[in-house]
């Protein structure tokens, strides 16, 4: 640049001179072009340099070398971890569908008498706003219309809530007066399916009987009790007068459970439990046994409802496990991510859940607890595991 205004300056100071040549004669005019031309030449040579002076760090920034790592041929799965409370819910809808028939009168007494068990968390707490009421599970398939009507308690209501009572006692002899449906029901339609869908519909229609019980935001459980197998769909008995029972079959059920009943994303807000006869085969024996729960067992695999065998000699710690689920307490905890199976580890509380006490679903993709080892309320609940996405992933070395 200091050569570049050194030669500007020697122009400036020459163009006078030469100005006059170029007015005293042509031959000086011949003078003036060679000079000319050299002095232009000169401030080309200075002007290129000058920029090449200014942009010599820029140009340096553009083809300087980038620094380049060895990178590992694999990264490092990832390892990710879903964490879960246990909570109840705000509002619990619980029917009891009962048989009635003539071999149930032991079943019922088992049922009131171990219904302290489960009203317990709702007795228990001051946030849960629950119903629980009672129908009858063995149907006359001539009288469609009174299906699915709850059992009425003494000053007329039809369900046992919160305001039943003074006590926990006062809840409980209630429980007891509806639970007793007796033993005079139909001997050839014992259909629970249909009991439970006609109660919680038709019926709870306004006007009806149970309006009012059945409630679409809250909770639903619903619990089955019969030593027989669902008789809805059957073509008819000959002994019983030949006619069918017209009751609703179970592949028509697990759909109307499932999605019409709550909606299609609303699962969580359903719970199915049949307390019938094992499979195969039944249980007990002849004096005090019970077929196998035929139909009332595709709803519960359907659903991935509970099962408590009606045989079991105790029903209190099932009945108080199924109370903390009524209550809202989850059994499926959904996962967020797809899991490498292999790679699932569950802690309650902090501590490592024995793998025996949980299971993977991968239907659901969602980590299950039998009914007798869910979480307590409260309870803090992280499962951790590889990405599927990252199945044969190895981590770089150290």
């Amino acid at each position: 640049m200091r050569l570049f205004r050194s030669l500007s300056a020697v122009f400036c100071s020459m163009r006078p001179q030469l100005g006059g040549l170029q007015a005293s004669s042509g031959h000086a005019r011949h003078l003036v072009a060679p000079v000319m031309r050299s002095l232009a030449v000169l401030v080309m040579v200075a002007t290129g340099l000058g920029l090449l002076a200014c942009s010599e760090t820029e140009l340096r920034l553009i083809y300087e070398e980038p620094t380049f790592y060895e990178q590992p041929d694999a990264l490092a799965p990832t390892r990710w971890t879903d964490t879960f409370q246990q909570r109840t819910v705000e509002a619990s809808d619980i029917l009891f569908v009962v048989d009635s028939s003539c071999s149930m009168q032991d079943e019922q007494e088992e049922l009131a008498a171990n219904f302290e068990s489960f009203i317990q968390t709702f007795v228990n707490s001051s946030t849960i706003d629950y119903h629980v009421g009672v129908v009858e599970g063995a149907l006359n398939a001539d009288d469609s219309e009174n299906w699915g009507i709850l059992e009425q308690l003494p000053d007329g209501s039809r369900w046992i809530d919160p305001d039943t009572g003074s006590s926990a006692d006062d809840k409980i002899a209630a429980f007891t007066e509806i639970s007793n449906v007796g033993t005079d029901g139909p001997a050839s339609c014992e259909m629970g399916l249909q009991a439970a869908r006609s109660a919680l519909s038709y019926q709870s229609y306004p006007g009806r009987p149970n309006e009012g019980f059945y409630r679409e935001e809250a909770l639903l459980s619903l619990v089955i009790l019969s030593d027989e197998p669902d008789h809805g769909q059957d073509s008819g008995d000959p002994l019983f007068g030949g006619g069918g029972c017209g009751g609703v079959h179970p592949d028509e059920f697990i759909p109307w459970f499932l999605y019409d009943l709550k909606g299609q994303h609303n699962q969580d807000l359903l719970v199915f439990t049949g307390i019938v006869g094992d499979r195969p085969g039944g249980c007990g024996d002849s004096n005090n046994g019970a077929d196998e729960g035929a139909g009332y067992w595709e709803v519960i695999d359907g659903v991935e409802g509970n099962f408590l065998s009606i045989c079991d000699d105790d029903w209190s710690e099932f009945l108080t496990q199924l109370g903390l689920e009524s209550a809202g307490l989850k059994r499926s905890f959904h996962l967020k991510r797809s899991p490498s199976v292999s790679s699932l580890s569950v802690t309650l509380n902090g501590v490592e859940a024995d793998s025996a006490i949980w299971s993977y679903n991968p239907i659901t993709n969602a980590i299950d607890f039998p009914v007798e080892h869910m979480p307590e309320e409260l309870a803090m609940i992280e499962v951790s595991y590889f990405l599927i996405e990252d199945q044969g992933s190895t981590a770089p070395p150290e």
